[in-house]
């Protein structure tokens, strides 16, 4: 998309650096995985240290909120400058990404077709070992490893790849450009790969971020029935090799769980949270967007983790916090009540 078009998009884009407007932007990035020719948004000190520290950060176009931007030292906004391909203010980097997001996503999947089968197309490519039931969609360019299985209803859109011996059971909906390994089994009614949560509310609107980071399953992964798999926003959400989740569980956008994270029923992951390998969530246990959890750390059901958690921990309750010390005040509040109760 070049840059002149996409200034259309959101009236407080202003160029902080000139550019010619017919230079190509490829799409948008984020701090997980930086891509040449991509937008970052910077709100704040925070990202702004993540992108000038990285070595990976190249030809980088930057956006950056305007307030922000106005009370930054000189000497940093010319190492912006020269660290990136070219430099925009706008007045609330938020709300940008909905008003940008929306015309890169457009492109990205404005001639994915996934109405015809990709079998009649002609574009799907299947190892002939694969078993298929009735009534399955298999969408534009997917391809299915040997020895797989696909239950009947079924639908793969465009761009999935299914890896060996891999099982999908009924009704289940893979979004597009999902990677799935190997010897994974995803159990009925599941969703991998919707969009994500994300919404920047302004003056009674809720201005959608559009989603299309995908979702990636490695191998040896289960995944119980009636689980959801969020899309990341523009890097893929990350199942780590021989997860286990059971039944009704959410794993957010942008969500990057560990080898062998156990995710017992109901569990819910906010968006953006780090879960280390082996750590194990009880059931109607949750986390909260953002956070980073360590590895082999245990968290009691029904508990709410808001913070984020050093390896090999085990906690309890909401906030979660030191399991000993959560059942003491538990023992306590109930020994109060108690009293309270005899008096």
């Amino acid at each position: 998309m070049k840059l002149g078009h996409l200034k259309k998009f959101d009236s407080s884009f202003t160029m902080v650096t000139d550019f010619d407007d017919q230079t190509v932007v490829e799409g948008i990035t984020d701090k997980s995985e930086f891509l040449p020719r991509h937008i970052f948004f910077i709100k704040n000190k925070a990202y702004l240290n993540i992108f000038l520290e990285s070595e990976d950060a190249l030809q980088i176009c930057v956006v950056i909120e305007k307030k922000f931007f106005d009370d930054l030292p000189s000497d940093t906004i010319e190492l912006l400058k020269i660290k990136s391909l070219w430099v925009a203010s706008s007045l609330d980097v938020n709300l940008s990404m909905s008003y940008l997001s929306k015309p890169f996503f457009d492109e990205k999947f404005q001639t994915c077709n996934d109405m015809v089968d990709g079998r009649q197309m002609g574009t799907a490519t299947i190892h002939p070992t694969v078993w298929i039931a009735q009534g399955v969609f298999i969408g534009e360019n997917v391809g299915i490893s040997a020895n797989v299985k696909i239950h009947s209803g079924v639908v793969l859109m465009s761009g999935v790849h299914v890896g060996e011996g891999t099982e999908i059971f009924p009704n289940t909906t893979i979004y597009r450009n999902v990677k799935i390994g190997n010897n994974v089994r995803i159990h009925s009614q599941c969703s991998i790969g919707a969009d994500g949560f994300g919404y920047n509310f302004n003056k009674g609107v809720h201005h959608k971020v559009w989603h299309m980071g995908s979702v990636i399953i490695k191998d040896d992964v289960e995944i119980g029935a009636n689980c959801c798999i969020d899309a990341g926003t523009f890097s893929p959400t990350i199942i780590g090799a021989g997860s286990k989740m059971d039944n009704l569980v959410q794993v957010g956008h942008n969500c990057n769980l560990g080898v062998g994270v156990m995710l017992c029923g109901q569990v819910a992951i906010g968006g953006s949270t780090t879960i280390g390998d082996y750590t194990v969530f009880g059931g109607q246990a949750g986390a909260a967007n953002g956070i980073v959890i360590g590895k082999g750390v245990q968290v009691a059901g029904a508990s709410g983790a808001t913070n984020n958690i050093e390896d090999g921990a085990v906690v309890g309750g909401f906030p979660a916090r030191n399991i000993k010390e959560w059942m003491k005040g538990m023992a306590l509040v109930r020994k109060l009540s108690l009293k309270k109760e005899s008096n």
